[in-house]
């Protein structure tokens, strides 16, 4: 799940490893536990997620394995409340034959499974033993040495979670992306780990690497924190793959987020001519798997400012891989701004630079899944409505709205103030919201987005997510609203209730320079540290209390 970029020792390590792993992927009497270094507590965690009896009647009888163990930070489902001060692991266990994630918080201090996950069509990121098999099955394919015109001993990149359309990756199969640089071209090597074969290889361009200077992440995490000014109080952490989290979010004493975080990026070669593309998720990891983009540099607290003016405050956290300058090297960025007026934005960035980057395609497309957990005035009583052109239309039902036209769901329309949705709780008070068209002052472009209203359940974002895997086309490239939220929504009432929105918005990669024909550089990273040039396409909806609005827009349409 993710990329990370292994140059070096830790690519001698990982063919190294190749050889060192004696376990069978085939068994089917009981998941294979995870067989890397774990800590005393990780290993009960593993040991008491194994036993229970609601994963052994989860996973009985199918070839399962263990992907991950993780500390469970402040993200933790009702059942699991009392993780909120006690020690808790995440213990994610892959099922090859029905592609589902089973997800068992466990409490080491009493010694107790506190609740079970079922999570279909989701992977966990791959651990250490699968990396080195899909590396081992890539290395030695027929097909990889044809193209290359040689026997490669080592990847470029560690092989990560990827997908292509049109291939095995959209049949529910498990697949990862190792891949091979020869001068300016990269040859990916889709490795099905399902079937244990390479279902498919293609060839992209890459331009000269910037300047960079390599950092070593590993074993860093930011420290959690708090903020309480300008009428709001918050809470903040880094996730082991959701990215940075905020949680318990309130404006002068009332509820507004129970949390929000970014649980995976989509990286899409252009799917139209069925070029591959990446999961990427950013954290601290943490005994997981998935190999996370790590994080760089301590959570910032900063001033809000419109020129010199102090508005309110914003959270940072920044995502790099160790040679973010170099092609194939990513690095994002989140941003959560608080406005003393009430007013908060979600916004998040995208730098390069990409693993393709022809001119004509192989351009990137990035889409962040950002999950937002509003509860106005508390979790419950909430309802959603979009713009029609007229009035406000309440959904009735979980739905999703598109930025094209599709009968039903889109386009996107919005009112003279430029606002496309609402979210609104029993007592009226709510917020509208603004999705980005270039306004904000930060050099985004426009967010395109795809945006989904669901009913709130545990098992879809109270803990750090698996990634989203089909059915159907390989979530990482498409480009209509299969985007992996769309699994939520199931036609569930929503009317009156606790709400998740989710918000993917769309940046192209734009390489090419002002009065080169092109645009501007855009999602681009001319050089790294120590001297960075960049070009980053932010994205993120505005929201904005009632109470800054002369009125309402009428008529409305009769909530459910």
């Amino acid at each position: 799940m993710g990329l990370w970029l292994l140059f070096g020792v830790t690519l001698v390590l990982l063919v190294w490893e190749l050889g060192q792993t004696a376990v069978s992927v085939r068994g089917k009497s009981a998941p294979i536990p995870l067989d890397t270094a774990l800590t005393t507590a990780q290993q009960q965690a593993q040991t008491l997620a194994l036993a229970d009896g609601r994963v052994q009647q989860l996973t009985s009888g199918q070839r399962t394995e263990v992907f991950g163990v993780r500390r469970l930070g402040q993200q933790h489902t009702e059942a699991s409340a009392v993780c909120a001060t006690a020690v808790c692991y995440q213990v994610e266990i892959y099922s090859f034959d029905e592609n589902f994630t089973v997800t068992a918080v466990v409490d080491t201090d009493a010694g107790l499974v506190r609740d079970v996950l079922h999570q279909p069509n989701m992977q966990p990121g791959i651990n250490r033993r699968l990396a080195n098999r899909a590396l081992e099955l890539a290395l030695n394919d027929t097909g990889v040495i044809d193209a290359l015109g040689f026997r490669p001993t080592q990847a470029d990149m560690a092989p990560v979670a990827a997908g292509l359309r049109g291939s095995t990756c959209d049949q529910g199969h498990l697949c990862a992306g190792p891949t091979f640089r020869v001068g300016n071209r990269i040859l990916w090597a889709i490795v099905d780990l399902t079937t244990e074969s390479v279902t498919a290889l293609r060839w992209t361009n890459v331009s000269d690497d910037g300047r960079f200077v390599p950092y070593e992440p590993e074993g860093f995490c930011p420290q959690p924190g708090s903020v309480g000014r300008d009428g709001w109080a918050l809470s903040y952490e880094t996730t082991g793959t959701d990215g940075l989290r905020l949680y318990n979010v309130t404006y002068q004493g009332r509820s507004v987020l129970t949390s929000a975080s970014l649980p995976e990026w989509h990286v899409d070669y252009n799917g139209e001519y069925q070029f591959p593309g990446f999961f990427d998720v950013t954290g601290c990891g943490g005994s997981g798997g998935g190999f996370p983009i790590p994080p760089f540099g301590e959570t910032e607290v900063r001033d809000l400012l419109d020129g010199s003016t102090v508005m309110g405050f914003e959270v940072v956290q920044d995502f790099r891989m160790s040679q973010w300058g170099a092609a194939c090297n990513y690095r994002y960025g989140q941003h959560y701004q608080f406005y003393a007026d009430g007013r908060f934005r979600v916004v998040v960035g995208a730098y390069g630079r990409g693993c393709g980057d022809d001119v004509q395609w192989q351009q990137p497309v990035y889409r962040p899944v950002v999950r937002i957990d509003i509860a106005v005035d508390g979790d419950g009583g909430d309802s959603f409505a979009f713009w029609d052109g007229q009035q406000w239309a309440f959904a009735a039902s979980e739905t999703y709205r598109t930025p094209y036209a599709a009968p039903g769901f889109g386009p996107h329309q919005l009112t003279s103030a430029n606002e496309a949705w609402l979210v609104v709780d029993g007592g009226g008070r709510g917020y509208t919201i603004e999705p980005g068209l270039g306004q904000f002052n930060d050099g985004g472009l426009g967010d395109n987005p795809f945006v989904y209203v669901t009913l709130h359940k545990p098992a879809e974002g109270d803990t750090d997510l698996p990634i989203f895997s089909g059915p159907g086309p390989s979530y990482c490239c498409n480009d209509d609203h299969r985007q992996g939220p769309d699994l939520f929504v199931n036609g569930e009432p929503i009317g009156g209730a606790n709400l998740v929105l989710w918000v993917v918005p769309q940046s192209v990669t734009d390489r090419v320079p002002v009065g080169e024909d092109g645009d501007g550089l855009y999602c681009w990273t001319v050089n790294g540290e120590p001297n960075p040039e960049t070009y980053p396409c932010f994205t993120g909806p505005l929201f904005r209390p009632f109470e800054l609005m002369e009125k309402m827009y009428l008529p409305v349409v009769e909530r459910p």
